[in-house]
């Protein structure tokens, strides 16, 4: 139970729904690869390929959406997993968030700062998102943040007031050098 009325607590997600929308930025957020056993050869105990023919898979299967077919092989590395014995597919969602570049407002403009190496943009970049995004960012491994790529800086949060999550707010630091921070 929270510690705000019920009309109160809801009014306050519902605005900030309507910040996020007039406001947000769509960001790309990669997690760790979904795993699939490889159906085409055989595993040993470990989960890795032992390049031998799995004589047993006989129909075709569908997995992340592509059909995987019998591939007999006799020798050399297995033809569909290439002696991984697992398949992986990459995940990358897309979430609306608020960014702010340079949250620790050290500069009033938040653009580009002047060193003795030259004019650099800051690389720490925080957003808040909707709470129904929190396990997306804790599983997060980079993002796509106005076109820049970004890794984890600090783990997700929640946010609230009177005892409600209403945002999440995670940091992200720059990974690709020389590109200014702001669109």
């Amino acid at each position: 139970m929270g510690l705000l009325p019920p009309n109160l607590s809801k009014e306050i997600r519902n605005k900030f729904k309507t910040i996020r929308e007039e406001t947000h930025k769509t960001l790309f957020i990669d997690t760790l690869p979904q795993k699939a056993d490889c159906p085409n050869c055989l595993s040993d105990y470990n989960g890795a390929s032992t390049n031998v023919f799995d004589s047993t898979f006989v129909s075709p299967v569908e997995i992340f959406g592509s059909t995987i077919t019998p591939t007999n092989f006799t020798r050399g590395r297995c033809p569909v997993c290439y002696g991984n014995g697992q398949l992986e597919q990459e995940v990358r969602k897309r979430i609306k968030a608020i960014v702010r570049w340079n949250p620790s407002g050290q500069d009033s403009k938040g653009d580009l700062e002047k060193t003795p190496a030259g004019i650099e943009g800051f690389n720490v970049v925080q957003i808040k998102s909707s709470v129904e995004h929190y396990d997306t960012l804790r599983d997060a491994v980079k993002a796509t943040i106005d076109g820049i790529e970004c890794e984890v800086l600090l783990p997700p949060v929640h946010r609230g007031v009177g005892g409600v999550d209403v945002v999440v707010v995670c940091y992200f630091v720059s990974t690709q050098v020389g590109h200014s921070s702001r669109s």
